[in-house]
């Protein structure tokens, strides 16, 4: 748009420029005209030449506003589209700030709300009869020998792709054992 405003006044000015020239240029060959018949028209011949030299004047003074008004314009639109772009960059970080933002609480909201059900699950079931007994048999130090089978008498076999723990025959004869993690 900036570069239509420019052209229209350029163009302004040219054909100021345009008219001074015909305008100059007419002057001259009247001017030769006057000076052949001389007496009485030297008279009105100067009276021409100040008409003339008046809308010279006039010409040039169009000419001179034409351009100071195309250069005007030229600064105004560069200066409204230095000032659209800024404005664009500064709408532009601030959506990016904000979704950022927003995404970011969203994300660490999720995540905070995964770890406290997770948590509360666990103390949930710390106080069952079943982990109240876990803990004291961790307390006793038993847990992780369980845990882990390695107790005098004790052995790993697997059965069914799944690790077991067992301990000796009982007086029954029969084998007790349980599942590992």
């Amino acid at each position: 748009m900036s570069d239509d405003l420019a052209e229209s006044y350029e163009a302004e000015g040219i054909e100021a420029f345009d008219r001074l020239t015909t305008a100059v240029n007419g002057l001259g060959s009247r001017l030769s005209g006057l000076e052949a018949n001389l007496g009485a028209k030297v008279v009105r011949a100067e009276e021409t030449a100040s008409t003339a030299s008046l809308a010279a004047a006039n010409a040039m003074s169009a000419a001179e506003h034409a351009e100071a008004t195309a250069r005007a314009g030229a600064r105004a639109v560069a200066a409204w589209a230095v000032l659209g772009a800024l404005a664009g960059v500064l709408v532009a970080g601030g959506a990016g700030y904000w979704l950022g933002h927003a995404s970011g609480r969203e994300g660490g909201l999720a995540e905070g709300y995964r770890i406290t059900r997770n948590e509360q699950a666990a103390a949930s079931w710390a106080n069952t009869p079943n982990g109240r007994l876990a803990f004291a048999l961790d307390k006793a130090g038993g847990l992780s020998m369980v845990a882990a089978c390695n107790a005098a008498g004790w052995w790993i076999e697997i059965r069914q792709g799944q690790r077991y723990c067992f301990v000796g025959p009982a007086p029954n004869r029969s084998t007790y054992g349980w599942p590992l993690p």
